[in-house]
């Protein structure tokens, strides 16, 4: 019903239509600020929209027009109340339908252009596979990477919990509250990362492609990528637990207490051993000058 309601008001509505060779994106408000805020995401479209597509859209794939709706907070909290959570500002409802709220975007420390663009990501993802099933995981850590949403400090708090969210536990359902999210929004994009690193920028694009041809992301994983999703997720989390578990003992008491007791321990043996060895050149030298 909500998203009866909001096409319904999308085509009432005057829509600015900005063109591009890849994708269409069509914007629509109804405040000044919203007119002002959708001007500046068309901009930004029109300056990047054809390679942010040809990153995700398999080659030779039609890409359907997506609206964007461009709310301020009440109107966005009205119609998304209840399916997005308090700290969301954008959704993407489908292949074809995405929505912003223009207002609190800076409040939660991010930009109007990474917001749009990663609900963008999210339905151009959806058009590349149409019908077909894609891990949260992957969503979001491709939407996250290919916006530039993610800031270094928000690695921070990932880092200092020391633990990384399985990916096996990042399938279908996502966290709603808001510490739980950002782990798993950080994790979802190391993981994306270590595809590229592994198999080269392109990779997304690949899987995408792969997925989409196969019919299923398990098989257009393996295909693209030469192992399988759950081989990849077995490996990323073992390499996750050796890159932040020394995190974990140092941020905890009993842990930095050992560090500490350890480094006592070699301090003092260290000037244990020098005092010595200052004591014995201090006989050699009383030895050689006999009174």
């Amino acid at each position: 019903m909500v998203l009866l309601a909001v096409l319904l008001v999308v085509v009432a509505g005057n829509i600015p239509v900005f063109a591009q060779p890849a994708c269409h994106v069509r914007f629509w408000s109804s405040t000044p600020g919203g007119q002002v805020a959708a001007q500046r995401c068309g901009a930004v479209w029109e300056a990047e929209g054809r390679e942010f597509t040809s990153r995700l859209l398999p080659a030779g794939a039609a890409a359907d027009t997506v609206t964007c709706l461009v709310l301020d907070s009440t109107e966005f909290s009205r119609r998304f109340a209840g399916s997005v959570p308090d700290w969301g500002v954008g959704v993407a409802l489908g292949p074809q339908l995405i929505a912003l709220d223009y207002v609190r975007i800076p409040a939660v420390g991010r930009g109007l252009r990474e917001v749009f663009l990663h609900e963008m990501a999210h339905a151009l993802l959806t058009q590349g596979t149409p019908d077909i099933w894609l891990p949260a995981w992957f969503h979001e850590g491709v939407a996250l990477q290919v916006s530039g949403e993610w800031r270094f400090w928000d690695m921070v708090s990932l880092a200092l919990e020391g633990r990384v969210p399985d990916l096996s536990r990042l399938q279908s359902r996502w966290p709603t509250l808001d510490v739980s999210a950002t782990r798993a929004y950080g994790t979802s994009l190391l993981a994306v990362r270590r595809l590229q690193a592994q198999h080269g920028d392109g990779i997304i694009r690949a899987i995408v492609t792969e997925t989409s041809r196969t019919g299923s992301f398990a098989a257009g994983f393996a295909e693209a990528t030469g192992e399988s999703d759950q081989a990849f997720s077995a490996d990323f989390g073992s390499a996750m637990r050796l890159k932040f578990g020394w995190v974990t003992l140092l941020s905890r008491w009993p842990g930095l207490f050992v560090l500490m007791a350890l480094g006592f321990a070699v301090g003092a043996v260290r000037k244990i051993a020098l005092t010595r060895r200052r004591l014995a050149e201090m006989d050699e030298e009383e030895s050689s000058h006999p009174e």
